[in-house]
């Protein structure tokens, strides 16, 4: 009864996902980065560090200090702080930190809530130096991370905007396992990209641009990482994602504040690559393949997958509901015995884009931070 629903379902599943098989594949065959060494301290240039603040009181002295114990050299080190008018004592307990350090730094407090593109971009014009490593608050860096960043970018003229690997902090939750496979996955997605070409895909926390050309993002619409990355692509240039470069991230304490955090980056992205989609247009790698790809991800994947395995579960439910039970009974046993399975950080993924794809929030540039407190 109802048999044509199972080939039907399957077929629309596979739709949904062939974006994802292209990706393993070139993942697991494809073309690797090349690889870079760290630059030596003396040949290193100076930079500007720019750091985004909304209420971050109780992690901002911390962030200071993982600066500090970087190995980059603190006189090739500026701070740029652009507190968006928190509410707590951000600004004081910065300052106060930032008296014991041996970089250069400055303070700028926006006259009103701005959102992070806009503060960005104020952290980019007050910046000094043509390298700017944007960083977040709340978030700590490997000593070597900065280093990498900047002596990835130095070693391609057409390299104007680069980003770090965000990983989640130690843990063996479920949750965190999950996280864990998922962003391994997606970082070795975006260095295959940028092996040929370049990645749209940027983690905010930490990134780094040649200022003389990216020198500012959307501040209406979308994430400003996303928005950093396709301003490079867009003036001909390249973007680089570097694995090694990590920043730790501790993942909200409940299952509210993650759902808010993977929402809203989620909403984030799928506007700006939207946003861009004049550059389909381009003649070059990216825009002939990885960008179609990612829209493909990002804005078709989760709703076809969705309807794909409706049909299908209803097929199976008429034709052979011992089969369907088997099924979902296996799938959940392998959520619960193999913690950050691929199948099910997929499955968890997919569900947070379709929650951004059609959440009713117009914007994602004004932010709550969902660190711990």
């Amino acid at each position: 009864m109802f048999l044509y629903l199972l080939p039907i379902g399957a077929g629309i599943a596979f739709l949904a996902v062939i974006p994802y098989i292209i990706y393993l594949l070139g993942v697991t065959f494809g073309k690797k980065p090349a690889e870079i060494d760290f630059g030596k301290p003396e040949t290193l240039p100076d930079i500007s560090i720019v750091i985004c603040a909304y209420n971050e009181e109780r992690n901002i002295a911390r962030k200071i200090q993982s600066i500090s114990s970087c190995t980059y050299p603190d006189e090739k080190m500026e701070v740029v702080l652009v507190v968006d008018c928190s509410d707590d004592k951000t600004e004081d307990v910065a300052r106060r930190e930032l008296k014991n350090v041996h970089f250069s730094w400055k303070i700028h407090v926006n006259e009103q809530r701005s959102g992070k593109n806009k503060s960005l971009n104020t952290g980019i014009k007050l910046a000094s130096h043509e390298l700017v490593v944007a960083t977040d608050a709340d978030l700590i860096w490997n000593e070597n991370s900065v280093g990498i960043l900047v002596s990835r970018i130095l070693a391609d003229d057409k390299f104007a905007a680069g980003t770090g690997d965000l990983q989640p902090n130690s843990g063996a939750d479920r949750v965190t396992s999950m996280e864990k496979t998922y962003r391994s996955y997606f970082g070795r997605m975006a260095e295959w990209e940028c092996a040929h070409d370049s990645t749209p895909a940027f983690n905010g926390c930490l990134l780094i641009i040649r200022k003389s050309i990216v020198n500012g993002v959307n501040e209406t619409v979308g994430a400003d990482d996303a928005n950093l990355a396709f301003e490079a692509i867009r003036k001909g240039y390249r973007t680089f994602y570097d694995t090694r470069a990590a920043i730790y991230e501790e993942l909200p304490e409940n299952l509210r504040k993650q759902y808010t955090q993977k929402v809203r980056r989620a909403k984030g992205l799928i506007q700006t690559t939207l946003a861009n989609r004049d550059l389909l247009k381009v003649n070059r790698p990216f825009a002939r393949l990885f960008y179609p790809l990612r829209i493909w991800m990002y804005v078709v994947t989760p709703t076809m997958l969705v309807i794909g395995v409706f049909i299908f579960s209803i097929g199976l439910i008429l034709n052979s509901p011992i089969l369907f039970l088997t099924m979902l009974i296996a799938f959940l046993l392998l959520s619960v015995i193999k913690k950050g399975n691929l199948i099910t950080a997929f499955v968890t993924n997919q569900f947070y884009l379709l929650a951004g794809l059609y959440s009713r929030r117009k914007n994602a540039v004004l932010w709550k931070s969902t660190s711990k407190k």
